[in-house]
């Protein structure tokens, strides 16, 4: 039998047989749902060392999200804003991880939590002196890492840049 609905021709459809169930053969399917707890969010957090040359900036000198540090690359400026070591790759290197460590420390963490470090450097020249004074601030425990010579940095004087990333233990 065909009916006309809405200008197109239409098959009518015969009307399916119930359906017999037995009480016994019924499943009812439960699901859990989980409510998130403390262990399955992830903290997202900013960390602020406190430094008042860095307001204006829209950047977060690092952020940490559950036990693990993303640390922004650090220039060799003091917390007064002031360019530390203008010339000087190792001077500006202490002072980089000097940073770094004021960081960590804003979020309960020290240098022996680092695991990565990304290190950027404007002249090749000066790379066994930035690595003599990574060796004095990490002794025989140093972090996986990559250093990468770059033409120029942010701001002029700036000799070396250093991301971190670090895991609380």
């Amino acid at each position: 039998m065909a009916t006309k609905a809405a200008g197109r021709a239409r098959t009518a459809k015969k009307p399916a047989p119930p359906i017999e169930r037995k009480a016994s053969s019924t499943k009812r399917v439960v699901r859990a749902v989980r409510k998130p707890t403390a262990k399955t969010l992830m903290i997202r957090k900013t960390v602020d060392p406190g430094w008042t040359w860095d307001d204006g900036l829209p950047l977060a000198q690092a952020r940490q999200i559950g036990n693990t540090i993303y640390v922004s690359g650090q220039v060799a400026y003091n917390a007064a804003g002031q360019l530390v070591g203008k010339g000087d790759i190792k001077a500006q290197t202490r002072q980089v991880f000097d940073n770094i460590k004021a960081i960590l420390t804003a979020a309960g963490a020290g240098m022996a939590d680092i695991i990565k470090i990304n290190t950027y450097i404007t002249d090749q020249s000066k790379f066994m002196e930035m690595l003599a004074v990574r060796k004095e601030i990490f002794g025989a425990n140093p972090p996986a890492s990559t250093a990468v010579v770059v033409a120029g940095l942010a701001f002029p004087g700036l000799l070396i840049e250093v991301e971190a990333i670090a895991v609380k233990s």
